[in-house]
């Protein structure tokens, strides 16, 4: 019920600033109330550059609508994926985004923009707030890593396993519901990866109880490495977070319901 009700409150607000956008409703009340404020009428360029303005926090609040809540009842069909994101900081007010489309000279340049903007693409919403970071580092590799864990289920049962490790604790703290935006800070990505090292027989053998077939502890590898990947990246001072992706069917995994 919870669930619903939160899906219910999405589709009212999202309702309403759509109608606020769409109207043209929120230029207007704020340019007559700016203009009480200043005691003077605004003048053409000015009244111009609101407009402007209004309209990208109007895109802006859609977007961070739809980061902060589910759109669909989560799929336990899907497979989720975890993110691995490199020198993540807080997207203060004064940081302009840039959402004009790169030209030729930006790829000259190599996408350098002056350090009060930054690329749409680099900004990250949490469940906490808007983040921004790098898609590639000082060499040119990426910055930017991602992996896919398995099923929502196989995802579930394996936190409940990697959480009974020292430093894994947090992991038991996923669920079904908050699985998606779910973020990892720096140093707890730090905590896990060590552990995933340097108790990976114990992990192996943990989470092979986990998978069917042959090759359990082959397979139960592959997935702790999986695992690997975006915790390593996300170390330089990142974020990690999961997020739903598409299902995927290299791995057989239990049939067992979380």
């Amino acid at each position: 019920m919870q669930y619903r009700f939160e899906r219910l409150r999405f589709h009212f607000v999202e309702h309403t600033v759509r109608q606020v956008w769409q109207d043209g409703n929120a230029a207007t009340k704020v340019m007559d109330s700016l203009q009480q404020e200043l005691e003077r009428s605004l003048t053409d360029e000015e009244a111009l550059n609101l407009k402007d303005h209004i309209q990208l926090l109007c895109s802006e609040t859609d977007k961070l609508l739809r980061s902060r809540i589910p759109h669909d009842f989560p799929s336990r069909q899907k497979a989720i994926e975890l993110w691995g994101y490199q020198q993540i900081q807080p997207l203060h007010s004064d940081i302009y985004i840039h959402h004009e489309q790169p030209t030729e000279s930006d790829f000259d340049s190599q996408f350098a923009l002056p350090p009060s903007e930054v690329w749409m693409w680099n900004v990250v919403y949490t469940f906490t707030g808007p983040y921004y970071g790098i898609q590639t580092e000082a060499n040119g590799q990426a910055a930017t890593s991602y992996a896919d864990l398995g099923s929502l289920d196989f995802v579930l049962q394996s936190a409940e396993i990697l959480k009974t490790f020292p430093n894994c604790e947090l992991l038991g703290d996923l669920t079904a519901d908050n699985i998606d935006l779910f973020t990892l800070e720096a140093d707890e990505c730090r905590r896990i990866s060590q552990t995933l090292q340097q108790q990976q027989d114990a992990v192996t053998e943990a989470l092979s109880q986990l998978i069917q077939g042959d090759d359990r502890q082959y397979h139960a590898t592959i997935v702790v490495n999986t695992w690997q990947v975006p915790l390593q990246a996300a170390q330089n001072q990142g974020i990690a977070q999961f997020k739903y992706g598409k299902r995927i069917h290299s791995v057989e995994y239990s049939e067992n319901e979380a």
